[in-house]
């Protein structure tokens, strides 16, 4: 990763390739400081759940706590790389505010108590409302941030366990225009397309999607497009002025070519 400050520049340094070529691997690594790998005990292989790219990487581990990441070469997502969530987000695990100890609220204050206490309120307030208004009184909203194992055991709680039909999830919320839009355009709310195509595009439009900031490793893939041999043309579609198209030229809703 070098020296690069990947709060400023997020998307790191540039590994040029030309169309039809496979995209170099660059390996992204960030640990604690005054360690180095030869300190870590083991890596745990993992994949990031903080966006919706996947990027795989392995977790350092010393002591049995995470001290840093690295990202996967093989992997055909990202080929190493990490974006700055990746790269800095297992810190909060280690951040002195971080809750420790469950909170229950007495006299409309939260104040700390133990787990058996903890969890003897919840099991015992979703059993009241199970017995006064039978399962649909209980429903489930929950995060993208999971991985498949927890979402199968959740739905074994919800739905075997319990009962309910009310379950839903960010994921399904936070991407429903954009399903909504796909359906629409391609009959099927799934990607059309694969991140290959980059390799290949001659042509890669951006239609209101500021990639740069919400997919900072699939955006470097495309900056190392452009910064090769026959780069592609980009075309942005946005009412904002999105940081995607910084260098290569977008093209406003009223089709005038801005840079």
């Amino acid at each position: 990763m070098g020296k690069v400050d990947r709060i400023a520049e997020p998307w790191g340094s540039r590994t040029p390739y030309g169309p039809g070529e496979t995209w170099p691997t660059r390996v992204d690594s960030y640990l604690a400081d005054g360690l180095t790998e030869d300190d870590v005990d083991r890596w745990a292989q993992s994949a990031t759940i903080l966006h919706s790219n996947g990027d795989a990487l392995d977790i350092a581990v010393k002591d049995d706590r995470i001290v840093g990441v690295r990202g996967r070469e093989v992997d055909r997502v990202n080929h190493g790389r990490l974006g700055p969530k990746d790269l800095f987000g297992w810190q909060a695990n280690h951040s002195p505010d971080r809750l420790t100890k469950p909170l229950i609220r007495r006299k409309g204050k939260l104040v700390e108590t133990d787990w058996d206490t903890a969890m003897d309120a919840v099991a015992g307030r979703a059993k009241e409302l199970l017995e006064e208004q039978g399962p649909s009184a209980i429903s489930f909203y929950t995060t993208g941030q999971l991985f498949l194992e927890e979402y199968y055991t959740l739905g074994l709680i919800a739905h075997g366990g319990i009962g309910t039909n009310h379950v839903d999830g960010n994921t399904r919320l936070c991407t429903a225009t954009a399903a909504a839009a796909l359906k629409e355009t391609f009959s099927c709310d799934g990607q059309p397309g694969s991140y290959t195509d980059i390799d290949h595009a001659d042509v890669i439009a951006l239609y209101g999607h500021n990639m740069a900031e919400t997919q900072t490793v699939l955006w470097t893939r495309v900056l190392d497009r452009l910064a090769g041999p026959n780069p592609p043309k980009v075309i942005c579609v946005d009412p904002r002025r999105p940081r995607s198209p910084a260098r290569p030229p977008c093209t406003s809703p009223r089709g005038r070519a801005r840079t």
